[in-house]
């Protein structure tokens, strides 16, 4: 199997994966009532540091990839990665700066899904 034909069936295994999680997700989400508000103040705690318009991690000077979440317009723009990234993966925040408890990835997580 070629190295394409792999990145192929991974991005299909990734995508059925979070499908399944979404689907499971989605009564959560209706139960949870997670507002744009909660998920604006979900995102400015732990992601805007670095991905704002100016970030103020000394890591960055502007927003890795791009992906800026410090409004509510780039923040439902994203939804999916930040689905997968916070609430799959558990990869952002990085490393775990900000300390982002379990819940708040789930109400993150709740939103997001929302958003498909």
């Amino acid at each position: 199997m070629s190295g394409d034909d792999r990145r192929k069936r991974a991005g299909h295994l990734g995508a059925a994966v979070v499908a399944v999680w979404l689907g499971a997700l989605a009564p959560a989400c209706a139960a949870s009532g997670v507002s744009d508000a909660e998920a604006l103040a979900l995102a400015a705690k732990h992601c805007t540091a670095c991905h704002s318009a100016e970030p103020t991690h000394p890591a960055f000077d502007k927003p890795p990839k791009g992906i800026r979440l410090d409004t509510i317009e780039g923040l439902r723009s994203y939804a999916k990665s930040v689905a997968i990234q916070v609430v799959i993966e558990r990869a952002m925040p990085l490393g775990n700066e900000t300390n982002m408890t379990d819940k708040e990835r789930e109400r993150l997580g709740a939103w997001a899904e929302g958003k498909e």
